[in-house]
């Protein structure tokens, strides 16, 4: 099998196993006692892991083998992964919630640097397109029988059951075959020396790294704000009940996944940035909605459609930039970009666990994110108008 196949039947079992575990996870911590302002902060923990972890292996990933360095930090996620569940301490949780995301994201850093490095320009949306949508199609199955499992087993028994199965990803990582570890002396560079030489870099190029960068960052804050947090909405807006709150994420993902594999498609119809900015600007529309519809079914129907637009284009988005973009830094700045994107998700899940204990809390979070977002659609016309001249 090819090894664009292999990283994607990998993220189709890893996917499936942890969209189970997400969609379970947060309802375990509410249900047992864990106020919705807990709740936030660990999420803030593993995305502050995810952030760290994300730019020390983004630069790790340049000095050694992609395929061992990506079995390694699976395994350990796996273990961290099953320890906070079965743990009672609140600080060994948090600790756990830490190392959990930061090996997680590791993992997910290499595979996609991997997946960069062997592809082709010509094809390279199509792949991204393709395990993105797999990996949003996993989502799909993964609530889907989180919920069900959720409402017939304890909880814990399905977070550690699913945990444990991520191990079978691993037959996959293990056909992949050998690639040369680039040296000291290659193109390929770390982030430290990435951001030594910034000022050397071209001026074309230095903006569209800095227009990449505030999008990551602009989208981060916005979407740390409640995307993570979509179970725990449902739950504390509705009262909704496991086996709903799956089938609503299930098919907002589905959504995606359906996009996301035909992202290409439209993006040679119109243009790729015409269609990310198209999305960029109706999507804070979207959210605005929600800052003040509180009927169910309108809710939700809003909320899958903003979740389907925003992240069906995320495959155009990266191949636009590292088309744009000197494979000499690209592992770099996915490391980089990474590391931002967590930090703003970790800096605004504190700032969701604040707004939560006031009695509009939710409106007051939906009108913030739509905030960031519109701020990323402004970015991202810049961007066009950059790329286009």
């Amino acid at each position: 099998m090819h090894v664009a196949q292999l990283i994607t039947l990998f993220t189709f079992i890893d996917g499936l196993m942890q969209g189970i575990y997400g969609t379970i996870f947060n309802l375990m911590l509410r249900t047992s006692g864990t106020s919705t302002a807990g709740v936030g902060r660990v999420t803030s923990l593993f995305l502050w892991g995810s952030a760290i972890f994300g730019l020390l292996f983004g630069i790790l990933a340049d000095r050694v083998d992609k395929k061992q360095l990506m079995i390694t930090t699976h395994v350990i996620s796996i273990f961290f992964g099953t320890y906070r569940v079965m743990t009672n301490s609140l600080f060994k949780l948090s600790i756990a919630s830490f190392f959990f995301g930061g090996f997680t994201t590791a993992t997910s850093i290499v595979l996609s640097t991997m997946l960069i490095l062997r592809t082709s320009r010509e094809n390279r949306t199509q792949m991204l397109g393709l395990n993105f949508g797999i990996g949003m199609f996993t989502g799909v199955l993964g609530n889907v029988f989180g919920g069900i499992l959720g409402d017939i087993f304890p909880f814990k028994v399905v977070l550690v059951t699913s945990s444990l199965c991520r191990i079978f990803a691993l037959f996959a990582l293990l056909k992949i075959k050998e690639h040369p570890v680039a040296s000291n002396s290659s193109q390929m560079q770390n982030a430290l020396s990435f951001l030594s030489t910034f000022g050397q870099i071209d001026y074309r190029t230095k903006k569209v790294v800095w227009y990449y960068f505030l999008s990551t960052m602009s989208v981060g804050f916005g979407a740390g704000l409640f995307v993570t947090f979509g179970n725990v909405i449902f739950y504390d807006l509705f009262h909704m009940n496991p086996s709903l709150i799956g089938t609503i994420l299930a098919i907002a993902q589905f959504a995606t996944s359906i996009g996301a594999v035909f992202s290409h498609k439209f993006g040679k119809k119109f243009g790729d940035m015409n269609v990310l900015i198209f999305s960029y600007v109706f999507v804070p529309i979207l959210i605005v909605m929600l800052s003040f519809v509180r009927e169910p079914f309108t809710f939700t129907s809003v909320y899958i459609l903003r979740f389907a637009v925003m992240n069906m284009v995320g495959p155009l988005l990266t191949a636009t930039v590292f088309s744009n973009i000197s494979t000499t830094y690209l592992s770099s700045i996915n490391g980089m970009n990474i590391f931002l994107n967590n930090i703003a998700r970790a800096l605004s899940a504190e700032l969701f666990a604040f707004l939560t204990k006031y009695n509009n809390g939710y409106t007051l979070i939906f009108v913030v994110s739509s905030f960031f977002y519109f701020l990323n659609a402004y970015v991202m016309i810049r961007m066009y108008k950059h790329i286009r001249n």
